[in-house]
């Protein structure tokens, strides 16, 4: 993390993910540095393409920017990619990205709109840190 910007990456651009993405690049503090997502056309890869941010179908793809992700925030919904993000950045040797989950970028969310609740959740089960990754 370089002492004015946190470098963030959000995996799942769509009903969480895209908004958040919105947020952010409005925050000078914020660098989005990449979104993936297995959708092509949902908002987030839309945002991608009209502000110059790197997109991708493939979560992992991400991983290989290691050293320039401080944060990757995982709003998938899907139980499979925590774990492969894990496995992904262990192999690389990277210990210092964090993987943020949906409770948490939930909270993000709800601060950076300025929102007087918890913004909804669409992953009630995207809790804690998730499987331990194998292999």
């Amino acid at each position: 993390m370089s002492a004015d910007k946190v470098r963030v990456a959000v995996v799942g651009a769509g009903r969480t993910g895209a908004p958040l993405i919105e947020a952010f690049l409005q925050l000078p503090y914020v660098e989005v540095v990449g979104i993936a997502d297995k959708n092509p056309e949902c908002r987030g890869a839309q945002i991608a393409r009209e502000r110059g941010v790197f997109f991708t179908e493939y979560p992992d793809v991400l991983t290989a920017k290691g050293s320039e992700i401080d944060v990757i925030i995982e709003v998938t919904g899907d139980p499979s990619v925590k774990p492969a993000l894990k496995r992904a950045f262990a192999l690389q040797g990277n210990t210092t990205t964090i993987i943020v989950h949906d409770l948490v970028a939930r909270l993000i969310l709800s601060l950076a709109t300025g929102a007087d609740h918890l913004v909804e959740t669409y992953h009630p089960h995207d809790r804690g840190i998730g499987p331990v990754a194998q292999g």
